[in-house]
C-alpha cells in the first residue's frame, strides 16, 4: 500500500514493488455513465545507461491487467481493474525530470478487439448476457421488450462485441457499466475481483411498455452529502456548484395521461408521416434513383423512443463537487445515488452520480465529480 492506494500487476494481483511506488507521482482514475472508466499512472523516471528505469522496466506492457484498490476504512474497494493501453514518456536532458505514464481503460476494452458477424433469434438482453459472458464477466442484464427472430425481425451484428452492446443499450434505453467485490486473501492482499456488468436502467425502472416511466431517486444513508450544516457538524464538500435548467423538463412535453388515470396516451411526441414528395429527389438523366421512404415504427419502438426523450430531458439539475476520500468517507461513482444534506430549499434530496474524477497523490485522495437530479429537492 502506498500513497493511500494499493497497486497491482497482472492476473494474480501482485503489488507493485517499493521501487515502482518511490516513483509514483500521481494515479488518476475517470468515470463516467455507460463510457469505458480510464486510469492513468505518472511516475518520476529517470535514465540510466541510456534507459528509462520505469519506461523500459518492461513491466507496463500492452493489455497488462493493473488494478486500483482503495482502503476505505470497512475494507478495500476497487477503483478499477483494467489493461494496459498506452504508455507515454518523456527525456530531458541528464535525465532528471523525465516522466513515464501508463494509461488504460477497465476490461471492456477487450471486447472491442474484432468485428463479428453474426444474426440472432433472441432478446437483446438473452445475447448480451451470452457475449459480455464470455468476456468472464458476471451479467446483470435488464430484459429488454422486443423478442427478435431471423425472418421478421432480426438482430444482426456487423461490429465488435463491445460496439453492439453499446449500442444495444443505447437503443433499448439502457445504461452498460462494469462494477466490482473485491475477495481479501486471509494472507494480505487480494484474493480476487469479482467483475459484474451491468445491462441495465439506471437508476433502475421498470419498461411497462405503455407509459415511460420517470426514474425515482432513492439514496442511501450511509452516503451523504453536507453542504452548509449548523456549527455543531462539519461540511464534507469544499466545492458544490448548481446549475438548473428550467426549461429541459418543459421542452418534451409530447405526452399524456387521460382524466381517468388509465394510462391512456392522449397526446404523443412526434408528427404523422408527411407523403412522399413526387418530385424529390431531383431526377438525374441516366440514374435510377427513388426517394427513401420512413421505415415502418412498431409499438414497442415508439414507446423506447418517447422513453429516451421523456428520461434525457427530466434530467435538469447539475451539481459539481469536490471533496476528499477523508472528508466524505466513501468512494464516488457513477450510478450511485447520493443524499444532499444543507443545501438550502429545492437542492436538498437526492441525486445520482453522473461522473467522478480520482486523483491520488502523496497527500490525498482528491474527487471531482458531477450529479444529476430530475426534480428540485424536498423543500421546493
Amino acid at each position: 500500500m502506498g500513497y493511500g492506494v494499493l497497486l497491482t500487476l497482472g492476473d494474480g494481483f501482485t503489488p507493485f514493488t517499493s521501487d515502482e511506488l518511490k516513483m509514483l507521482v500521481e494515479a488518476r482514475v475517470e468515470m463516467e455513465l455507460s463510457k469505458p472508466s480510464r486510469f492513468a499512472l505518472r511516475f518520476e523516471d529517470d535514465i540510466c545507461t541510456d534507459k528509462h528505469e520505469i519506461a523500459d522496466k518492461g513491466v507496463f506492457k500492452k493489455n497488462v491487467k493493473i488494478g486500483m484498490f482503495v482502503d476505505t476504512g470497512t475494507g478495500l474497494e476497487c477503483l478499477i481493474y483494467g489493461v494496459v493501453a498506452k504508455l507515454r514518456t518523456s527525456s530531458m536532458l541528464g535525465g532528471p525530470g523525465s516522466w513515464t505514464e501508463v494509461h488504460g481503460e477497465d476490461r471492456r476494452l477487450e471486447m472491442g478487439k474484432a468485428g463479428v458477424q453474426a444474426t440472432y433469434a433472441a432478446r437483446v438482453s438473452d445475447v448480451v448476457k451470452q457475449i459480455v459472458g464470455a468476456y468472464k464477466f458476471e451479467v446483470d442484464a435488464q430484459d429488454t421488450l422486443v423478442e427478435h427472430d431471423k425472418q421478421k425481425a432480426q438482430l444482426t451484428q456487423s461490429t465488435t462485441d463491445l460496439a453492439f452492446v453499446e449500442d444495444a443499450a443505447r437503443r433499448n434505453n439502457f445504461e452498460f457499466w462494469i462494477s466490482y467485490v473485491v475477495k481479501a486473501s486471509p494472507i494480505g492482499g487480494i484474493a480476487s475481483v469479482i467483475e459484474t456488468a451491468h445491462f441495465a436502467t439506471s437508476p433502475k425502472r421498470s419498461q411497462a411498455g405503455d407509459i415511460p416511466q420517470i426514474p425515482v431517486l432513492i439514496a442511501k444513508d450511509n452516503k451523504v452529502l453536507r453542504v452548509n450544516p449548523p456549527a455543531a457538524a462539519c461540511p464534507n464538500v469544499s466545492k458544490f456548484d448548481a446549475r438548473i435548467n428550467f426549461e429541459k423538463p418543459t421542452s418534451a412535453t409530447g405526452f399524456a395521461m387521460d382524466g381517468d388515470r388509465e394510462k391512456n396516451v392522449v397526446a404523443e411526441i412526434g408528427d404523422a408521416a408527411k407523403p412522399v414528395d413526387p418530385e424529390r429527389p431531383l431526377a438525374i438523366k441516366g440514374l435510377d434513383r427513388t426517394i427513401i421512404t420512413p421505415a415502418a415504427v412498431t409499438p414497442t419502438e415508439k414507446f423506447l423512443a418517447t422513453e429516451a426523450i421523456v428520461n434525457e430531458q427530466s434530467w435538469f439539475v447539475e451539481i459539481d463537487c469536490s471533496a476528499t476520500l477523508e472528508q466524505l468517507d466513501f468512494i464516488v461513482r457513477p450510478h450511485q445515488i447520493v443524499k444532499v444534506e444543507n443545501a438550502g430549499p429545492g437542492l436538498t434530496g437526492a441525486y445520482q452520480v453522473m461522473k467522478a474524477t480520482h486523483v491520488i497523490t502523496a497527500t490525498d485522495h482528491f474527487m471531482d465529480f458531477t450529479l444529476r437530479a430530475n426534480g428540485l429537492g424536498e423543500y421546493s
